[in-house]
């Protein structure tokens, strides 16, 4: 190799190692440009990523703090109507007891209740009593005062805040437009429907300055309007405290004897037209109070019916005879159905569902209407009476002669025994009027093909009569007074064939 082959050897080589390295400084370069862009990415790509989660909490609190604010809105009103509930009342008036006290002002508290509102909602539905509560709250917002406050208290309850109330006059004029504006009648489908409204009223702070207390003596006030004829409006006054304390504590316990099994059942016997034989049982409830003692049923019984516990009543009455029942078979029970009750759009329903508990035999069921049962709705009735009667449950026509159109319903409704009200014999003579009406409806009843049964029967000479007329049944004190459940088997066995004899000792012990 001579030194020009080696120099250029050496220059290549150099030239090699040059590139080389510049090869390797430029890759370097990029590397570190490249670094310094994924560093900046990443640094960028935190910026945003911390932006976003900024973002995303604040927009998480704002839902929270909407979500709160629709929970509490939620929870302090009425789903139905709008309005406050009772919850939000009671900071409503607790609020305006504190505004008054410090500004020497005065304001009424109203307690407002629709009459009979559970007997529509249970004729035409829930959703027309659903309708009839907005249609309602509608109509009283309208005669409000801007700063008045309506509440929606329960199912047919409400209460209104009338605030700046210079002389009990202007509650008195509030309460009188509100039955104004409810006079008129409500459009429910194609039904019109009047919705009467019962009003009491309690000022602050002249009848209390505390919430509770003020509550209390507007209820009152509410209580009072109701038992003196309803749709219409009463201010508390302290005269009428005792009293109405006195029923309104004699309601809850009643409500809570109906829970709580708290009531009983005694059964008038039903006797053959002759006297001799037992032949069914009248259930009739009876109510011995803790502290007042054995109540008539007629005081309890209008108690329930204006108070909307009639319902359950007559259910636990039915339920605990057709229980009772079962003891005696062979012998017919028959049971007292309420107005009310019967018009109950699930009544033939609860019959069922109760002979289906209880397993007893339609057969020997006998149900028990006064005509103002079927007086107000017909068509209702006649289809209630059909379904009844298509079980085998017989039905009873109570009180017989006593209305203007019982002829007519016996021609249109299928009733199967007819019941000659106690005020025809209390005073009859066998020749006076009284023993001709008497008669007259034993021939009727006969030729219609009812069992005819005659009740309130007190002496002999009575039944004779009776009996010679063909009248099938009988009952009264002259047999035996109500007996217990347990006193039926063996009043039964000791009348068998005796006749007149069968009033017994153990059926006087047992008279309350």
């Amino acid at each position: 190799m001579n030194l020009r082959d080696f120099r250029q050897g050496t220059l290549q080589g150099s030239a090699i190692l040059a590139g080389i390295a510049l090869v390797a400084l430029a890759t370097f370069i990029a590397f570190v440009a490249t670094q310094q862009a994924i560093d900046t990415f990443f640094i960028a790509s935190a910026m945003v990523f911390s932006v976003y989660v900024v973002w995303q909490s604040r927009r998480t609190v704002r839902r929270l703090t909407e979500s709160e604010a629709k929970a509490k809105q939620v929870a302090g009103h009425d789903i139905l109507s709008g309005l406050p509930n009772r919850f939000l009342f009671n900071d409503l008036v607790d609020s305006e007891i504190g505004r008054c006290t410090r500004s020497k002002t005065s304001f009424a508290l109203f307690y407002l209740d629709l009459d009979r509102f559970k007997e529509i909602n249970d004729t035409f539905g829930h959703d027309a009593g659903d309708q009839l509560i907005i249609s309602i709250t509608t109509r009283i917002t309208r005669v409000l005062r801007q700063n008045d406050r309506l509440a929606r208290l329960g199912g047919d309850e409400f209460g209104i805040l009338q605030t700046d109330v210079k002389d009990p006059r202007d509650s008195a004029a509030l309460a009188q437009r509100i039955l104004d504006a409810l006079s008129v009648p409500f459009d429910l489908g194609e039904r019109q429907v009047f919705a009467g409204i019962s009003i009491g009223i309690a000022l602050c702070p002249q009848d209390s300055t505390d919430r509770s207390g003020l509550m209390c003596l507007a209820d009152l006030a509410l209580y009072r309007a109701k038992h003196e004829g309803r749709n219409r409006y009463t201010f508390f006054e302290a005269r009428m405290g005792e009293h109405l304390r006195l029923r309104k504590a004699i309601e809850d316990e009643l409500r809570q004897a109906i829970a709580n099994d708290g009531l009983s059942v005694e059964y008038q016997p039903v006797m053959s037209g002759d006297g001799k034989k037992m032949v069914g049982l009248e259930a009739l409830v009876r109510w011995h109070h803790p502290t007042q003692g054995n109540l008539p049923p007629e005081s309890f019984v209008s108690l329930a019916e204006e108070r909307g516990l009639i319902v359950p009543l007559g259910e636990w009455v039915l339920r605990r005879a057709c229980l009772d029942a079962k003891k005696w078979p062979g012998l017919r029970v028959a049971v007292n159905v309420s107005p009310i009750q019967f018009r109950h759009k699930e009544f033939v329903s609860s019959v069922v569902k109760i002979l289906q508990e209880t397993g007893m035999e339609p057969q020997r069921l006998e149900l028990e209407l006064t005509e103002g049962v079927v007086i107000e709705d017909a068509d209702q009735a006649e289809n209630s009476i059909i379904e009844l009667r298509a079980l085998g449950i017989r039905m009873v026509l109570d009180d017989f002669g006593t209305g203007y159109s019982s002829l007519i319903y016996l021609r249109r409704f299928a009733f199967d025994k007819i019941k000659i009200d106690r005020s025809f014999l209390q005073y009859m003579e066998p020749s006076g009027e009284s023993a001709i009406i008497v008669q007259s409806i034993v021939q009727l009843g006969r030729a219609l093909g009812l069992t005819v049964n005659a009740e309130g029967i007190e002496t002999p000479d009575q039944v004779e009569f009776l009996h010679a007329l063909g009248c099938d049944e009988l009952q009264g004190f002259l047999f035996s007074s109500s007996l217990a459940a347990d006193d039926v088997a063996a009043f039964a066995a000791s009348v068998e064939g005796h006749g007149l004899s069968a009033k017994m000792p153990l059926a006087v012990a047992r008279a309350g």
